[in-house]
């Protein structure tokens, strides 16, 4: 049985009730696009708000790193090592031409084929597309508010990146030691898209349970997608969203460790 955390192929019926994006491959050029743009705007000498102790050009490394060692994975199937960045071009151009091969890399790829990724979660192609469509957009978010923007995700887009945090990255981080802060039943709601989400305490050593069908529980925290998908990677606070219920219970779970 397919798991429901991993990516579906792009345009194939998702039964899990996940939100999903139309085209991954699609949204990820326009994100990459824009963060091209933005890298070629802003000052590469600007601080990145949420990012203490990087500059913009410090983001493009990261970004150029993370394109070519994703796409290296794609191409191979297997575990690669992060690949140290050396500057050729501008910064815009360095990230176009390395988004471009993730991109080629995406396409040569069936998204079914066996492939390694980081998470718990199936080890199929198909995730690459996906995380790398929400690492650009977070990491776009940065850089439009580096140069003093204001960033608005998608909301098709936000709302799965929304439940990649969910599905995801909180089997992630309780692999990596920091167990998720949901200490009650707690509901999440996009007023914007419509979808929702319950988040049910489990055992220790578990991942929390996780209910597409309605926003329910001690808490209800509602936002529109963006907003939530930028307060859960830490890009807005938490008073940007309307909490009702368990506020305490809320603002735990969004002081917690979801994402890296």
């Amino acid at each position: 049985m397919p798991d429901p955390t991993s990516s579906p192929a792009p345009g194939r019926p998702d039964p899990s009730g996940r939100p999903g994006v139309a085209d991954f491959l699609a949204e990820f050029q326009r994100a990459a696009a824009e963060l091209a743009a933005s890298f070629a705007d802003v000052d590469p000498a600007a601080t990145v708000p949420a990012c203490p102790g990087w500059t913009v050009a410090d983001l493009a490394a990261h970004m150029v790193s993370g394109e070519r060692w994703a796409a290296s994975i794609l191409l191979s199937g297997k575990r690669q090592s992060v690949p140290a960045v050396l500057r050729t071009t501008s910064w815009s151009d360095q990230y176009a031409g390395t988004s471009a091969a993730l991109a080629a890399a995406i396409r040569a790829v069936d998204p079914d084929e066996p492939c390694w990724n980081f998470a718990p979660v199936e080890q199929r192609a198909g995730f690459w597309s996906r995380r790398r469509l929400h690492e650009t957009t977070v990491h776009l978010a940065d850089a439009i508010q580096a140069g003093g923007g204001v960033a608005v995700i998608p909301a098709a887009v936000a709302a799965d990146g929304v439940d990649e945090v969910f599905g995801v990255f909180l089997p992630r981080m309780l692999a990596r030691g920091a167990a998720p802060a949901v200490k009650a039943q707690l509901g999440v709601r996009a007023v914007d898209t419509g979808h929702e989400w319950t988040l049910t305490p489990a055992e220790a050593g578990e991942p929390p349970a996780i209910d597409r069908a309605k926003a329910t529980g001690a808490a209800v925290i509602s936002g529109t997608a963006s907003d939530l998908d930028l307060c859960l990677w830490k890009r807005l606070p938490a008073t940007t969203l309307t909490i009702e219920g368990d506020s305490t219970a809320a603002l735990a779970f969004l002081a917690g460790r979801a994402t890296p």
